[in-house]
């Protein structure tokens, strides 16, 4: 079996109502959807990518190889080195993910199945919703939301923070007392914070049980990560902008954060796949980032389904999570014929058919496309 094309699908969709949070506005949705296809007449997808600059410039690193040369091609799929001896990082995870789909399909199993040993069926979501909007009633507003997001069935909310200490403090104190104490609540401030500051806000959201305080500070300030850590009983996350490598040897080795966030359209499955084990030896939660289509969903479950319990103990510590996004997307869900979303229990199964386990629509993505890149 040999690849021969890869295709960028390259959308974007504009938003009804533009979404806030602490760095920017959006008023669009963009995405990459990864296509790989082999003279075996297997079709592999999937989502995001930081750069494909690798493939843009050597196409003959990937056209004509066997497509289950997972390793070798992953390594293949790191950005050139700058200024060092070792290999950059890896940007194209969509791409690494479209293998993987190829390589399920092709041993007729479902992806978790290659990855390891499976721990659990199902996965439980949190939902990230919450974000800035123009209302008038801002405090009211996040709160009214939140307990619609509590009236569908989720039990884990996470909402946008970063706009400075008093009015976090007001946003998190309505959103808690109309969620109740019973539903977990996280916070994201998007890198908003110098150290100092973060200590201050920190301090004073403690009172507000909340279940993880995701990028208090920037991505590369570790010192003020360790500062923040050493000062605040609120979990602390990061790393969805960081490459594996960062991830490896900066937030985990390090035990820098309680939940690393690795994020699949940059470190693909196998990122997921290496990095759990790294985990797991250094006893810091995973609960993957996804700001992508249904397609990279796919690829998480899978990926969480074989992710090892942290301890052996009859509490194994809190539920195996990931991030669904709730927020608007016009072509999220659209890619993709199935329905990802939470059963009555809370939970979504995990796919059971081989590869990534999805149909994907074809004619949903040439509907939000707005570029096309080929290779052959």
């Amino acid at each position: 079996m040999r690849i021969t094309a890869i295709h960028l699908h390259h959308l974007s969709a504009p938003l009804a109502h533009r979404i806030g949070w602490s760095l920017n506005w959006a008023d669009r949705r963009n995405g990459l959807i990864v296509e790989v296809q082999t003279d075996a007449g297997l079709t592999g997808w999937g989502d995001g990518g930081g750069s494909y600059d690798t493939l843009r410039a050597r196409p003959d690193l990937f056209l004509g190889r066997n497509p289950l040369e997972l390793a070798a091609l992953h390594d293949a799929l790191r950005e050139p080195p700058r200024m060092q001896r070792r290999p950059g990082p890896m940007l194209a995870g969509g791409l690494d993910t479209a293998l993987w789909d190829i390589a399920g399909q092709s041993a007729g199993l479902p992806l978790h199945r290659l990855l390891g040993l499976a721990q659990r069926t199902a996965i439980q979501p949190y939902c990230t919703a919450l974000y800035r909007k123009e209302w008038s009633d801002w405090a009211g507003a996040l709160a009214a939301e939140a307990v619609d997001w509590k009236r569908r069935g989720f039990r884990i909310i996470k909402m946008k923070i970063g706009f400075g200490v008093e009015t976090d403090v007001q946003l998190v104190g309505a959103v808690r007392a109309a969620l109740g104490p019973e539903i977990g609540l996280a916070v994201d401030s998007n890198c908003a914070y110098d150290a100092g500051t973060a200590v201050r806000l920190g301090r004073l959201l403690e009172r507000y049980d909340l279940m993880w305080w995701e990028e208090p500070v920037l991505a590369d300030d570790l010192e003020g990560y360790a500062r923040l850590r050493a000062a605040t009983r609120i979990p602390l996350a990061g790393g969805e902008t960081a490459d594996l490598d960062t991830l490896a040897r900066d937030y985990v080795s390090r035990q820098l954060v309680d939940i690393v966030q690795p994020e699949a359209e940059i470190i693909g499955v196998t990122g997921l796949q290496r990095l759990a084990y790294l985990c797991w030896l250094y006893r810091v939660r995973m609960v993957p980032h996804n700001w992508g289509t249904a397609i990279r969903t796919a690829a998480i479950l899978h990926a969480m389904a074989v992710l090892p319990p942290l301890t052996e103990g009859i509490y194994a510590g809190p539920p195996a999570l990931f991030e669904l996004d709730r927020t608007e997307h016009p072509f999220r869900d659209a890619v993709i014929a199935e329905t990802i979303a939470p059963g009555p229990d809370g939970l979504i199964p995990v796919p059971t058919r081989p590869g990534l386990g999805v149909t994907v629509m074809p004619e949903a993505i040439a509907a939000f496309r707005v570029h096309l890149e080929k290779f052959r």
